[in-house]
C-alpha cells in the first residue's frame, strides 16, 4: 500500500494514522518497519495494540449491532439498545414514507383520471412523492432485524454453548455442538455459521469486522 511513496511522506502519514484504517496501520506499521525508518512508532504501535485488544475482547460486535459481557465462566452476546432504537425508528419512518407514497401514488392517479394540465415540474414532483413508495419499502428491513434478534441471545459457559434464535417464527432455544461452528465467506460477505443456519455476517472488506467475527469463532470453538 506504501511501497511507493519517500521515507519523509511516510512520516507524514505516521503523524496522521488516526485518520487511517485499521488496515491501513498495519500497512504502515510494517513499512517502516521494513525499512528500518528512524522515527518513534509509539503511538501508531499504542493504537494498532489498542485495536487489537478491543477485537480480541469483541468490542468491534457493536459494529453488528451486539455487545458481549463477559463473565467468569464465560461471555453472552445480545443485542444493543441502540440497535433495537434503530430498527425500530427506521419502521416509525419507513411507515410514514411509505404513506406518504401511497398518498403520491392516488394523488397522481386522479391527475391522470381528471385530466388536470400540469407543468413540468408539478408533475416530477407528483411522479417523486409516488416513488416514496419503495423508499418507504427500503426502511422495513428494520421490522426483519426486530423480527429475527427479538430475544437473540448467544451464551458460552463452562463450555456450554446456547444459542436463543428465531429459526422460523417461535423463539427457540437451542444447544450447539462447538464443531458445527463455522466461518463462511461469499464475495465480501463473511458469515458465523451454526451448521446451515447464520448467526452474524460482516463486510468481508472491513478487516476489523472480519477479526472480530473470527475471534468470536475461535472463543465458541475454544
Amino acid at each position: 500500500m506504501y511501497s511507493d511513496r519517500a521515507n519523509s511522506e511516510l512520516i507524514e502519514i505516521m503523524n496522521q494514522h488516526s485518520l487511517l484504517t485499521f488496515e491501513a496501520q498495519l500497512s504502515l506499521q510494517d513499512e517502516l518497519q521494513k525499512r528500518a525508518v528512524v522515527v518513534d512508532l509509539s503511538d501508531l504501535n499504542t493504537t494498532i495494540a489498542n485495536k487489537r485488544a478491543q477485537i480480541q475482547n469483541l468490542e468491534y460486535l457493536k459494529d453488528f449491532g451486539f455487545q458481549a459481557n463477559r463473565t467468569v465462566d464465560g461471555f453472552t452476546v445480545t443485542r444493543t439498545q441502540k440497535a433495537l432504537f434503530t430498527d425500530v425508528l427506521a419502521v416509525i419512518v419507513g411507515l410514514l414514507v411509505f404513506l406518504l407514497g401511497v398518498y403520491g401514488c392516488i394523488n397522481l392517479v386522479y391527475t391522470f383520471i381528471n385530466g388536470d394540465e400540469l407543468d413540468v415540474f408539478t408533475l416530477a414532483y407528483k411522479f417523486a412523492m409516488a416513488g416514496l413508495i419503495f423508499i418507504g419499502f427500503s426502511f422495513f428491513s428494520g421490522l426483519q432485524r426486530l423480527f429475527d434478534f427479538y430475544g437473540f441471545e448467544l451464551r458460552k459457559a463452562n463450555g456450554s454453548i446456547t444459542l436463543k434464535k428465531r429459526f422460523d417464527v417461535k423463539l427457540e432455544e437451542v444447544q450447539i455442538n462447538a464443531t458445527d461452528i463455522h466461518l463462511e465467506e461469499d464475495e465480501d460477505i463473511l458469515a458465523i455459521k451454526l451448521g446451515h443456519e447464520t448467526i452474524f455476517t460482516s463486510n468481508g472488506g472491513n478487516l476489523i469486522q472480519t477479526l472480530t467475527l473470527q475471534e468470536l469463532a475461535k472463543e465458541l470453538k475454544a
